[in-house]
């Protein structure tokens, strides 16, 4: 069920009302669809309709209240808006009785049309109105009094373009046909744009009868919800200008999700619908989420610049929670909201966990290996590091362990303190090949802005092409190779290994002894 990606946008210097006239001026029947909400509208538009009709039973429906004027007009007209806002097409408005008198009508007409409505359809019925396929009472208001409503309708219009709708409920409510044609007529005269015959019987012959009796140019609106049997072609060439399907993704809506919830209740898991509900994908291309992401990289640059942060996979596998938020915390503590913690059941190598980070990100990203345990303090300087590759580096003198990372530092120790050339230490090499002249310890914490991450990424591709294990501490060698300047971020402390199940419980009670402190 997946489909193209699709942006939903406004024409420029087109409103509803006119592109709606523009289709009547076509030949043809202009076919709309109902809708209840902004994602149906777009349906619609997607399957390719002309317009939406934003309908009366639809919305009291999703509601979960009866179409007899229930819902006020201020509620319906909220959803118009929305899907008129939603799509590209012009959205029709089911204004059921007009809410009123003709003072109504006026009120209705200048909010719809400040809505870019393209048109509103008015019943002939008394209010409070009765959907029509609902037996029982269906009252029908005088002609004169209707055609006062009408002609309100067209005094309140700020712009001549919105298409005034008058539906003739007469053989609805039993009247006839002579009685239907008579008020269509005089709707016309009273300034309706357009007349919309309805009726509820299984045969068409009723509507065929009207049109071809109908011998004004005012187009006339059909709705085949129980007639279906005809085509929109042969209704066109009987005379129809507009069809309506107006309930009818409701109603598929309402089959689809009752099967669905029943399989789901029935197989105790959702695995036997899953090939026929729409993949996640498709809500998110309706949600308009590929415009959305074009926005954000266009106009929200300060999202791209933020530090974000990745948490490799480390040998010693799964971390307890308490250690996993701890690190998370730090991490947030120092200014970094976006935190990817690599792991979980598929255990991805270091190289496969920095390749799934998107490259596409203007900020700095600190990159922490996953069997260390960093302080919010030092991951600060580490961010701190401005427009450098930077690692941070153990200066203290306490003994290291021997699968420790020797760095090699132009740093020099000078009255107890380490003074570097220019202030800003640099890693000379990173290894064994040089731990006789060894400065410091890689504290498995590294911070690479966006050229930087671009070279890591390199680095690590290059390690996946030759097949062979590899850690942070080795990409950042592989990155000196290469002649990228590394700066030494100098630390004497405020981090520790998690080498062994020793190291992994140590920590994870010195995490606990200060969350009870806190």
């Amino acid at each position: 069920m997946g489909a193209a990606t699709t942006e939903y946008h406004r024409a420029p210097g087109l409103s509803g009302a006119r592109r709606l006239r523009d289709l009547f001026a076509r030949p043809g029947a202009v076919r709309l669809a109902g809708a209840h909400n902004p994602l149906g509208a777009r349906l619609a538009q997607r399957a390719g309709f002309d317009g939406v009709w934003s309908s009366g039973l639809e919305v009291s429906a999703s509601q979960g209240v009866p179409d007899t004027d229930i819902l006020t007009m201020s509620e319906l007209l909220g959803v118009a808006s929305s899907l008129a806002a939603a799509v590209d097409v012009p959205v029709v408005a089911d204004c059921d009785a007009g809410y009123g008198n003709a003072h109504n009508v006026m009120h209705m007409i200048r909010r719809y049309e400040a809505a870019g409505i393209a048109a509103v359809s008015i019943e002939d019925k008394r209010f409070p109105k009765v959907n029509s396929f609902i037996p029982g009472r269906q009252e029908l208001a005088p002609v004169g009094e209707f055609c006062g409503k009408l002609a309100a309708a067209k005094e309140a219009q700020r712009t001549p373009d919105l298409v005034l709708i008058a539906r003739i409920e007469a053989l609805i409510a039993g009247w006839g046909m002579d009685e239907a044609l008579a008020r269509g007529e005089a709707y016309a005269a009273a300034g309706a744009d357009a007349v919309l015959i309805h009726a509820k019987g299984s045969s068409p012959e009723p509507i065929l009868d009207f049109l071809s009796q109908w011998t004004l140019p005012t187009p006339v609106v059909v709705v085949p919800t129980t007639y279906h049997t005809i085509t929109a072609t042969e209704l066109a060439e009987a005379g129809a200008k507009m069809v309506i399907y107006a309930n009818h993704g409701l109603r598929a809506g309402i089959a689809a999700m009752t099967d669905t919830f029943a399989s789901i209740l029935r197989e105790d898991r959702t695995t036997g619908i899953e090939d026929r509900i729409a993949p996640l994908a498709t809500v998110f291309d309706l949600q308009g989420m590929a415009e959305h992401k074009r926005h954000e990289a266009e106009f929200i640059t300060s999202y791209e610049t933020r530090p974000r942060a990745l948490v490799l996979p480390g040998p010693s596998g799964e971390l307890p929670a308490p250690l996993r938020e701890h690190r998370i915390a730090a991490l947030r503590r120092c200014g970094v909201e976006d935190v990817t913690v690599a792991g979980g059941q598929d255990r991805p190598s270091a190289v496969d966990a920095l390749l799934a980070l998107p490259e596409a990100h203007h900020g700095p990203t600190l990159v922490v290996d996953g069997d260390v345990l960093v302080e919010s303090e030092p991951l600060r300087l580490l961010a701190a590091a401005g427009a450098d590759v930077a690692v941070l580096a153990d200066v203290s003198a306490a003994s290291r362990r021997a699968d420790a990372l020797p760095l090699a530092l132009n740093s020099v120790t000078q009255g107890g303190r380490r003074v570097a050339p220019g202030g800003a230490a640099q890693v000379v090499a990173v290894g064994a090949a040089r731990a006789q002249d060894a400065d410091a310890e890689f504290a498995g914490a590294a911070v690479f802005p966006a050229e930087g991450f671009a070279a890591l990424r390199a680095a690590a591709e290059k390690r996946r092409a030759d097949g062979t294990p590899v850690t942070l501490g080795e990409l950042v060698a592989d990155l000196l190779q290469a002649g990228v300047r590394i700066r030494a971020v100098e630390v004497a402390s405020g981090w520790m290994e998690l080498r062994t199940a020793d190291d992994v419980r140590r920590a994870t009670g010195l995490v606990a002894e200060q969350g009870a402190r806190r």
